[in-house]
C-alpha cells in the first residue's frame, strides 16, 4: 500500500505572492500592441493595469567597451489569472522599484501559482 501525497490547488489572485509583504507588491501597466486594422494601419496600444506584481533585478552587465550605458534585466512574477504576451510592454510606475519602461524577454513563463516573465530594459 502507498502513500499518497497532495499539493494545494491553485487559487485565483495572489498565489505564491500573498507572501510577500504588500509594500512589495507593485500595480504594473502592461502597454499591448492593437494590431492593424483591415488597411494595414495600426491600432492603438492597449493599456492594461495589473495589480499585485512583484518585480526584481534578474542580471546585470557593465560594458566592456567603456560606455556608460548598462544592460539591465528584470523579473517580473504576478499571480495567476492574467496571460502575458511575448510582445507585450511594461511601465513600472516611477517611485517603484525598477521603475521604466521593459520589454518581454523571450516567452512568460506561466506556472500553476502565478506567471515568470523576463524583461529586458528598453
Amino acid at each position: 500500500m502507498g502513500v499518497a501525497y497532495s499539493l494545494p490547488q491553485p487559487v485565483q489572485g495572489l498565489g505564491f505572492l500573498r507572501r510577500f509583504p504588500k509594500s512589495w507588491r507593485v500595480t504594473v501597466t502592461v502597454l499591448r500592441n492593437g494590431g492593424r486594422d483591415a488597411k494595414g494601419n495600426p491600432r492603438p496600444t492597449y493599456e492594461i493595469e495589473v495589480p499585485d506584481c512583484l518585480i526584481g533585478a534578474r542580471a546585470t552587465a557593465d560594458p566592456v567597451d567603456h560606455a556608460d550605458v548598462v544592460d539591465g534585466k528584470a523579473v517580473l512574477y504576478c499571480g495567476p489569472g492574467f496571460t502575458f504576451l511575448s510582445t507585450d510592454r511594461i511601465r513600472v510606475p516611477a517611485g517603484a522599484r525598477m521603475s521604466g519602461e521593459w520589454s518581454v524577454d523571450g516567452q512568460p513563463g506561466e506556472w500553476p501559482y502565478g506567471v515568470e516573465l523576463g524583461l529586458v530594459r528598453v
